[in-house]
């Protein structure tokens, strides 16, 4: 979008598999979609690069394509240190690379080892779980499980056996609140298989990326005390919340895409559908009913 004063710019995505999003259900796609759309993006799937040239894409299936820009976006991939290296001195990792551990961060070869965060699988989650992708929030989130537990390892170096029974599981949430830039001042969300889009969602990540940063300040630093829990409230930005919205009030809410939305108060219904599994339910169902689902 920030191209279009250049004049006459074509963008086209190359996808390698059959559709965008495939993890997200068919409303969320279809509203990425419609992004792209009125952003005259083009896609072309199942497209598998074969090699780049100085000004030409060449995929697997022969096709050609000519550019002047090139952004390579191909996901996350496992570090040498650890795919390979680490790998050769006996160090468990999965197909891919990543580091296998358990529910606590602990490496299911070296107990002495801990990984988290993208570098980072964990396997044997109860219920046939898979390991959470790679996203922010879970490294977030797994951090002061990690920082519990390494500090319990090396104050039971004498014993690691009672280390072991003491350490902290970490518990991947379900889902988290996935938020794309569109680069018109606007923003496309999706949480709880529901798309979300205006300017208050642009001002939402805006938010969330700041706060994130800004725990990194000096005076923002927990406290670590000896013998207590390590306080993760600095993670939940507002504790005490308003009282929610009520149920219609909250589904009209999240669907409009004006640029009167206050985001904090759509942020707390978004706070409050995570907290309350039955006022998250009503919520939905109400959203689907005025759609017409």
């Amino acid at each position: 979008a920030r191209w279009n004063d250049l004049g006459d710019v074509s963008v086209t995505l190359l996808d390698s598999g059959t559709e965008l999003v495939p993890s997200e259900n068919k409303r969320c796609r279809q509203a990425l979609l419609s992004v792209l759309d009125d952003h005259d993006i083009t896609i072309q799937h199942s497209s598998m690069v074969s090699h780049i040239t100085s000004s030409h894409i060449h995929l697997q299936n022969e096709k050609v394509l000519p550019y002047t820009h090139c952004i390579w976006a191909a996901g996350a991939s496992s570090h040498d240190l650890a795919d390979v290296t680490m790998r050769k001195r006996g160090l468990a990792v999965d197909d891919r690379g990543w580091i296998a551990v358990n529910e606590s961060l602990q490496s299911i070869s070296h107990p002495f080892v801990f990984a988290a965060g993208d570098c980072a699988t964990m396997v044997g989650l109860p219920k046939g779980k898979s390991s959470p992708p790679k996203a922010g929030v879970y490294a977030v989130r797994s951090g002061p499980i990690l920082i519990e537990n390494l500090t319990k390892m090396i104050g039971s170096l004498d014993d690691n056996s009672e280390a072991n029974n003491k350490l902290t599981q970490y518990e991947p949430q379900g889902d988290f609140l996935k938020l794309i830039m569109c680069g018109d001042g606007t923003a496309l969300g999706f949480r709880f298989g529901l798309p979300l889009r205006g300017k208050w969602v642009w001002h939402l990540k805006d938010k969330i990326d700041t706060m994130f940063m800004e725990l990194f300040a000096k005076e923002n630093l927990p406290d670590i005390k000896e013998g207590e829990a390590y306080d993760t409230s600095q993670y939940d930005a507002i504790v005490n919340r308003p009282k929610p919205l009520e149920v219609e009030e909250a589904g009209r809410l999240l669907m409009r895409t004006d640029d009167e939305v206050e985001y904090e108060q759509a942020w707390n219904v978004l706070r409050d559908m995570m907290a309350d599994d039955d006022y998250q339910k009503h919520v939905l169902k109400l959203i689907e009913m005025s759609q017409g689902e």
